[in-house]
C-alpha cells in the first residue's frame, strides 16, 4: 500500500495538514469507510431485531384495531344510511334530497351530501317558489353517532335542529 515500507505515515498530525499525499488519503478514506461500514452494521442489527410481545400485549393490540375497525364500520353505515333510499327531486340538470318536517320544503344538492361532515359547514338549501328554485345559505353538520342532518337556519346565533331526508315512496 505505501510505497516506503519503513516510512510510516505521521496519523497525529494529520488534522494539522493542509494538503496530502496519495497514501495519506487513500488511509483517511479507508479509515472512513471502515467507520461507515460499523455504523451501517449496527443499525441493520438494530432495525433487523424484532420486538416479542406478550400475549397480553398482543391481546391489547387487537382490541384496539378492532375497537378501529369497528367504529370506522359504524361511522361508513351510518353515513350510508343518511342517503340510503332516499327519494330524489330533479330540478334542471340537477338531483336534490328532500327534508322532512321542516318549516317549509327544502332541498339539498345530492353532490353536496357527500361534502358534509362533522365539522359545520356553511350549504345552501333550495326551496321552490311559485316561479323558480331559490336558495338560502345554512349552517349543516353530522355526527358519527346519528344518521340526521343538523341544520341551524342562522350562522351567528346557533342552534342546531336534527332533520332526515325524505324516504323512498313505494311503488
Amino acid at each position: 500500500m505505501y510505497k516506503n515500507p519503513n516510512e510510516k505515515l505521521d496519523i497525529e498530525n494529520f488534522s494539522k495538514k493542509e494538503t496530502y499525499s496519495a497514501e495519506e488519503k487513500q488511509f483517511i478514506m479507508d479509515r472512513l469507510n471502515e467507520e461507515r461500514l460499523i455504523s451501517q452494521r449496527i443499525e441493520v442489527e438494530l432495525t433487523s431485531k424484532l420486538k416479542e410481545y406478550t400475549e397480553d400485549e398482543k391481546n391489547k393490540i387487537l382490541q384496539i384495531l378492532n375497537e378501529n375497525r369497528l367504529t370506522k364500520q359504524k361511522r361508513e353505515e351510518i353515513t350510508k344510511n343518511r342517503t340510503y333510499k332516499k327519494e330524489k327531486y330533479n330540478f334542471g340538470s340537477k338531483e336534490f334530497y328532500k327534508f322532512t318536517k321542516m318549516e317549509r320544503e327544502y332541498y339539498i344538492a345530492v353532490e353536496d351530501c357527500k361534502k358534509l361532515s362533522s365539522r359545520p359547514a356553511i350549504f345552501p338549501l333550495y326551496y321552490r317558489s311559485i316561479t323558480e328554485l331559490k336558495k338560502k345559505d345554512v349552517l349543516i353538520k353530522t355526527e358519527i353517532y346519528s344518521d340526521k342532518f343538523f341544520i341551524s337556519y342562522d350562522a351567528i346565533r346557533v342552534y342546531y335542529k336534527a332533520y332526515s331526508l325524505e324516504d323512498e315512496k313505494k311503488k
